[in-house]
């Protein structure tokens, strides 16, 4: 039986508008379904998103949760139905549906059930709750099997390192490229003598006569400077006998010597092995062992490309490994050593203040993921553990390539999707791999080309042309991309011949139009489509740092003038709904979602504009929101408040607001500010600071009157 909930009095909060005041929005639910506009939305979420009501009852479930599970909620009855048909074993099922009414619904806690869909092996699915005023829950999905398998990968390589490492009984001691003891197993504690806290941090060179520390090392520069690209890591190494000082006395014993790290570098780590100098077949038998545990820990030094720190107590980094290539994101170096950590990487800091004392106290390993200070781009995963000695192992990964790529390929499918030009991606083979709805509506449903059939253009409607576009990456085909759009030909019946007039009777009358559609509302229909085209091309160029913020640029131009273009003969364009779609384009560039989440637009809805001023005009305000929505400033509520309302001596009047702690942020002011005024004075306005001593707080643009 599904649980039940006491609904609450209201389902819509008022919401702040700015000069003060509140106004309730439309409510999101009507008679229990999801409207349009917002199933839209929610359908291109990249991750699965359902809506339930106080009992249970479904609202709404987005497309990409069909996708996960492959099931559909409203197709199995219900939500508990929907979890019994993905969970086939009896046992597993009632332990899945009994934590899904205590945990989630009734808790709204995050719980990650291994289901199976029909035909599919089973796939590790993460549920995240949250309660709705009416006693609801929205409840989002997503499928985590590859991170928990990676996760669960590194961890296992990490314990058959611990476990070789330990367990050796030849004494192995590593070292950093300050000749700094990191790590000692305990056989070397055993054969020295010396209590491992003892050895930590102290010079290796300590521990040998000095005469023949000062051979090993010289030795040891001679073999880095040689750089012989033949040699395997592993076979890069040094053997030697050397006097060790001990606890009690000095022992003879045979010493290899290998750098962890590329040939011709200069190793971040150093392994030597030990053992007590028993029989001369002993210096084999330790290269040997050398052989095969420096491949394996060059091995996990590239397969775990982690930043590890080594934090005392009070928050001060003891000291750290940096990874094996240099981060662009985060770059630590000397000075971060001995100093606090919310000093050097204040994010971190605020991690470790917060969870500190679970770590330490509670004995408790700590997974979070954090963003790099100054970047918002940039990603990080982190987990804090216990080391010993009150000390806490950090250890830190790069995810932001993979964040940018996992954006950048939902952007591309949702460009893809909801492009108005039909597209068909085709595979290396020539076969249709993916065709958008666009592709769909023109070939129509009698069209015999279908997913997985060769493409041929034979196969195509009469009067529809196709562009080719190749796919290329590393020299390698990776398919092909076919636009595909009626020509202006096609609009128009063949022409029968026109039968002979009778010999008398009344004048022909003249000959209907050729098309419903004029010329020029087919020319201006394609003009905007090919605009279009050309922004969603700019997501396939490099997105690198350097060229972030001029791609961004452009394509908000681009896409300002396509917006502004009208699909038909009008002379007048509607300024709030071209807003509306143009703050929807400007957020989904700068990955924050649909416009009305960040950009709040109050006013007039009846206003209009000359299609000669809609240009500028659209350009205008776009360069406005790109400097406040362009790079990320942290705040509370909506980045950008656009007020509509007319002006008293005609035309109307926008004021253009950052939100909360947000302002407008001039990469080149002098060039920008040269833009806003020269498409300012295109539209024959005026382009002020409500304040002309903080220019970057507001700014309001007041339009003349429309020209007839």
């Amino acid at each position: 039986m599904p649980l039940k909930r006491a609904p609450v009095a209201s389902r819509t909060a008022p919401v702040a508008v700015p000069g003060g005041g509140s106004h309730h929005p439309a409510p999101v639910f009507a008679a229990g379904l999801v409207s349009p506009d917002w199933a839209t939305i929610l359908d291109t979420l990249p991750y699965g998103l359902i809506l339930l009501g106080p009992k249970q009852d479904l609202r709404h479930e987005n497309a990409r949760c069909r996708q996960i599970s492959g099931k559909s909620i409203a197709e199995c009855g219900g939500i508990e139905a929907w979890l019994s048909t993905l969970c086939p074993e009896p046992g597993h099922r009632e332990k899945v549906i009994k934590s899904w009414r205590e945990e989630i619904w009734r808790n709204q806690r995050t719980r990650t059930f291994t289901l199976t869909s029909p035909g599919q092996k089973p796939r590790e699915i993460q549920f995240r709750s949250s309660l709705l005023q009416d006693g609801g829950i929205t409840l989002s999905i997503e499928d985590v099997t590859r991170t928990l398998s990676a996760e669960a990968t590194q961890r296992h390589g990490k314990w058959k390192f611990r476990a070789l490492f330990t367990h050796t009984r030849t004494g192995t001691v590593l070292v950093d490229h300050l000749d700094r003891i990191i790590e000692v197993n305990p056989a070397f504690a055993e054969l020295s003598g010396i209590p491992p806290k003892d050895l930590r941090l102290t010079p290796f060179s300590s521990l040998l006569h000095p005469g023949e520390a000062d051979v090993l090392a010289e030795r040891e520069r001679d073999l880095l400077s040689d750089g012989d690209k033949n040699l395997l890591p592993g076979d890069r190494f040094l053997a030697s006998e050397v006097w060790l000082r001990t606890n009690g006395r000095e022992k003879r014993v045979s010493l290899l010597w290998s750098p962890l790290g590329e040939t011709g570098e200069t190793p971040a780590l150093s392994l030597y092995l030990i053992e007590a100098r028993t029989a001369e077949s002993s210096l084999e038998q330790l290269r040997s062992k050398l052989r095969t545990l420096s491949r394996k820990a060059q091995s996990l030094l590239h397969a775990v490309p982690d930043l590890i720190l080594l934090i005392d107590a009070d928050g001060t980094v003891a000291d750290f490994a940096p990874p094996p290539k240099a981060w662009p994101e985060l770059a630590p170096d000397e000075s971060w050593r001995r100093r606090p950590a919310a000093e050097v990487w204040p994010v971190l800091g605020n991690l470790l203040a917060q969870c500190g004392g679970q770590i330490l106290d509670e004995d408790r390993t700590i997974h979070a993921e954090i963003r790099g200070s100054g970047d918002a781009s940039s990603e990080f995963a982190v987990s804090l553990s216990p080391c010993g000695d009150g000390q806490i192992l950090a250890v830190v990964r790069n995810q932001t390539i993979l964040r940018l790529l996992r954006e950048r390929d939902h952007w591309q499918n949702a460009a893809f999707s909801h492009a108005p030009l039909g597209m068909l991606r085709l595979d290396p083979r020539g076969h249709v791999a993916e065709a958008n709805a666009a592709a769909a509506a023109l070939l129509g449903a009698d069209a015999d080309l279908r997913e997985g059939d060769e493409f041929c253009e034979t196969s195509l409607p009469r009067g529809t042309v196709a562009d080719f576009l190749a796919l290329e990456h590393e020299g390698k085909s990776r398919g092909t991309l076919v636009f595909l759009q009626s020509s202006p030909e096609a609009d128009t019946p063949p022409t029968a011949p026109a039968p002979a007039p009778p010999a008398a009777g009344p004048a022909a009358a003249p000959p209907a139009s050729a098309s419903a559609n004029p010329p020029r509302e087919r020319r201006q229909h394609s003009f905007r489509n090919q605009l279009q085209l050309v922004t969603s091309l700019f997501s396939l160029e490099p997105q690198s740092a350097a060229a972030r913020e001029a791609f961004l640029k452009w394509q908000v131009r681009l896409r300002s003038v396509a917006l502004a273009c009208p699909y038909d003969d009008t002379l007048s364009v509607w300024v709030f709904p071209l807003l509306r779609d143009l703050a929807d384009e400007v957020c989904s560039l700068v990955g924050r979602g649909p416009g009305r989440r960040e950009v709040i637009l109050t006013g007039d809805e009846a206003l209009t504009l000359d299609v000669q001023t809609a240009t500028p005009f659209s350009l205008l305000i776009g360069e406005l929101m790109r400097l406040v929505l362009g790079t990320r400033q942290h705040g509370p509520g909506p980045e950008l408040y656009v007020n509509l309302r007319p002006h008293p001596a005609g035309g109307f009047q926008l004021t253009v607001r950052p939100g909360t702690h947000r302002s407008f942020l001039f990469t080149d002011r002098d060039s920008e500010i040269e833009t806003l005024e020269l498409l300012t004075e295109q539209i024959q306005g005026r382009l002020e600071p409500t304040d002309p001593e903080n220019p970057a707080k507001e700014w309001v643009l007041i339009v003349p009157q429309t020209r007839s």
